[in-house]
């Protein structure tokens, strides 16, 4: 057997399984070309699986009083998730489940608290709304019903989604443009990529444009400018847990003090996925130190609930994104091309639409033009999985 099988012509080569790969992906099948898209771990394995999973509107990003740009760029975001997840778009999401219709933003009896959910929601009229009896059964989650909780709850128009089943929806609609490849994937000097797996021959991959979304891993191309962010998430799981709360809880400053999200391990317990200026404050904290940081943060916002048998479980998430020269999040998706070979970060999750987009608008100025392209020959290639969600690996230590 030659050490080279076959090659394999592609429009796009897309490194990288991850949401922004695997909508890139969808998005540039639905409209013809012969895309490919190459993974050498699990699907999601990154940071997509770490997302809280948040359709962000843009509320979020006006609580200091003015419209950001990134609440521009995510303006249109839940909309647009929801048609997919109709099946009312080209890309269509129809086998993926959402955690939560709505987000939830509660501010404390801080007036600092109080004034930042006052601008979010005039700047945010339409999309968020008080909720006036907050002691209704049916109008807040059951973590703020509670006889002593005396802030303010408003319902944003921000859904929250199960983030593997979005992955599994893609992967399974493009399987058959879905491989793996033993090791880093390697793009020489006449922009063929090799893929390796044990047990299978060799193959090339000669693509007319390659299109790195592999986040951190993008670093390993020499021209690429990015930057690392890093968060310290905590997980906290129990019988104590009063029930899945979707929701923001709101400071002194333009981030959320706490952001909460909702999931079930693969045990059935609840995990409480805890985000926000936890998450960015506690990156300057270890491990047990975090620990302590959020049960006196949930002991002073929840007071009613026993925090002493819930368990609890941090990791550290890198972030990558383009650079910024002030090291901030950028207001949007970043695309840097360097030839035929384009490096991409979404930012956020919320974003890969708007990501898939820009680098579709950008073929036709390359010489790239849809056409059909066989992939049989990749028929028995290995396929990747999805990888595991934070709170079910193995390697978390609970206390």
């Amino acid at each position: 057997m030659s050490a080279i099988q076959r090659i394999q012509n592609v429009d796009v080569a897309i490194v990288g399984g991850g949401i922004a790969g695997l909508w890139l992906l969808a998005r540039l099948r639905e409209r013809g070309y012969g895309a490919l898209l190459v993974e050498s771990e699990r699907l999601g394995a990154g940071q997509t699986l770490c997302a809280q999973g948040i359709v962000h509107g843009g509320a979020k990003y006006s609580l200091h009083g003015q419209a950001s740009r990134s609440a521009e760029a995510v303006a249109g975001m839940p909309a647009l998730w929801r048609r997919c997840l109709r099946g009312e778009d080209a890309i269509d999401l129809r086998g993926a489940r959402l955690l939560a219709e709505h987000q939830y933003l509660w501010a404390t009896r801080a007036p600092t608290s109080r004034l930042a959910a006052f601008f979010a929601s005039k700047l945010m009229r339409g999309h968020m709304a008080k909720v006036v009896n907050a002691g209704s059964a049916d109008a807040v989650p059951a973590a703020l019903r509670h006889p002593a909780f005396q802030g303010t709850v408003y319902r944003l128009d921000e859904p929250v989604l199960e983030v593997a089943s979005v992955l599994s929806a893609l992967a399974e609609r493009y399987r058959d443009a879905i491989v793996r490849s033993q090791g880093p994937v390697v793009l020489k000097a006449d922009g063929a990529i090799t893929l390796h797996y044990s047990g299978c021959a060799p193959q090339v991959i000669r693509p007319a444009i390659t299109v790195f979304t592999a986040g951190a891993g993008n670093v390993g191309l020499p021209w690429v400018a990015q930057q690392l962010r890093p968060l310290h998430m905590v997980l906290a799981r129990g019988a104590n847990l009063p029930g899945p709360l979707y929701a923001h809880c709101l400071g002194a400053s333009d981030l959320p003090r706490l952001t909460v999200t909702s999931h079930c391990d693969l045990g059935g317990r609840l995990v409480w996925y805890l985000g926000g200026g936890l998450a960015e404050e506690g990156i300057k904290r270890d491990r047990l130190e975090q620990i302590r940081a959020a049960r006196r943060e949930l002991s002073v916002l929840l007071p009613w609930v026993d925090w002493n048998p819930v368990e609890f479980a941090t990791f550290t998430i890198q972030r990558a994104e383009a650079h910024q020269s002030d090291g901030r999040r950028p207001t949007g998706p970043g695309v840097f091309r360097d030839g035929r070979v384009i490096v991409a970060w979404p930012t956020k999750l919320v974003l890969a639409p708007l990501l898939a987009e820009q680098i579709e608008k950008m073929l036709p100025s390359l010489g790239v033009r849809p056409r059909p392209v066989d992939l049989r020959m990749l028929a028995d290639w290995p396929r990747p999985e999805i990888a595991a969600y934070p709170w079910d690996r193995e390697d978390l230590e609970w206390s």
